[in-house]
């Protein structure tokens, strides 16, 4: 029996809270077991992202489910944007394409082979019901269906995926790249408070694209010139809404 008559389910996990639930429900048996958990890793990922991958790798092993981590053939994210001299932007989808989608798409494609016509595969997205309208139109490639198990199957909330998670004893964050636009102030300000280094790499990331592009008047953050500006601001002198909501597409798992 091939892909063509049971087509391959597909856990997108990407080590955020969404993800982390519905694999705890996986395990409690409130949703079905999929065929294999599949993490796609930019190679920027936030630090606390990495000990919950690695706690879903174990976890899946227990249930006897493969696990893989698929990496985009451009390499590292931060590193690519370096290279071209260029930044990840509010508004593109250069980011989950390239570095989310698409190592993902490629790796499934190699299980499920190449029969078209056929629906051979279906890839769980972790879209809560506060996030209604993130979930988007059935993608275009007729092989491989969007499915959203938190809001058709179990549908819930982000916070209840949080009391599920919590009652499993864990602490998991937002995933996501720390460079990525859509993260806001407070992010970067918290960056450069808990994680230096990467603040650094950001830094560096906006001196190279300015340096390409002076005539461009914002970076990775459009609230302010440039990420220089943290170096000099109080960190209570803002004046910005701290409390955005990402609006990042959820086609690929960021956030999730």
């Amino acid at each position: 029996m091939g892909y063509e008559e049971t087509p391959l389910e597909v856990l997108s996990f990407g080590g955020g809270v969404q993800s982390t639930a519905m694999l705890l429900m996986v395990i409690d048996g409130r949703l079905p077991k999929p065929d294999i958990v599949i993490h796609s890793d930019t190679g920027s990922e936030m630090p606390h992202t990495y000990p919950v991958i690695g706690w879903a790798e174990q976890e899946c092993k227990k249930l006897g489910i493969p696990f893989e981590i698929v990496t985009s053939t451009h390499g590292k994210l931060h590193e690519a944007y370096m290279e071209q001299g260029s930044l990840p932007m509010v508004g593109l989808r250069s980011c989950t394409g390239r570095f989310k989608i698409q190592p993902i798409n490629i790796r499934l494609r190699e299980i499920v082979g190449k029969k078209n016509g056929f629906l051979l595969a279906r890839s769980w997205i972790g879209i809560t019901t506060d996030e209604r309208s993130r979930r988007g139109p059935n993608n275009h490639i007729k092989w491989l269906q969007t499915t959203y198990p938190l809001l058709d199957i179990e549908p819930m909330s982000r916070n209840e995926c949080l009391d599920i998670v919590e009652r499993a004893g864990m602490k998991v964050e937002k995933s996501g790249c720390f460079c990525c636009p859509y993260s806001g102030v407070k992010h970067f300000i918290k960056l450069r408070k808990r994680h230096p280094e990467l603040f650094n790499i950001c830094r560096d990331m906006e001196r190279g694209y300015f340096a390409k592009r002076p005539q461009r008047k914002y970076g990775l953050l459009k609230e302010i010139r440039s990420l220089e500006s943290l170096e000099i601001a109080p960190l209570t002198d803002w004046g910005f809404n701290f409390d955005g909501v990402s609006e990042c597409s959820p086609d690929g798992g960021c956030f999730l």
